[in-house]
């Protein structure tokens, strides 16, 4: 029988700031310069073409007020998901065999 994966995929964290940004009317270029990053590596950010790090989700938390730990839980999501959708790590995945006492399941 075929099993379906109905979950959607998890947002990117950017996806988030990008929201917060555009409900407070605040420009990309005035955020990059608060946060102290360039303007391309915010945008890269907010497109999810870069991860969110604990040290830009800090910055981003002193800024805007979004929590640092809620946004990167949002970013864990996330890279669990690639990850377990990225063909070649589950091909790499399906020769392990496990070896531990008990499994965590």
């Amino acid at each position: 029988m075929t099993q379906f994966d109905f979950s959607a995929a998890p947002i990117h964290p950017g996806e988030v700031i990008k929201d917060e940004i555009g409900y407070n009317k605040i420009t990309q270029r005035s955020l990059a310069k608060e946060l102290g990053l360039s303007y391309s590596a915010l945008n890269e950010l907010l497109n999810a073409h870069r991860p969110l790090t604990t040290s830009t989700a800090l910055l981003v938390e002193a800024a805007l007020g979004l929590r640092a730990d809620i946004l990167m839980r949002i970013q864990l999501k996330y890279n669990l998901y690639q990850a377990r959708h990225n063909s070649q790590l589950s091909k790499q995945i399906e020769h392990i065999k496990y070896i531990g006492t008990t499994p965590w399941q």
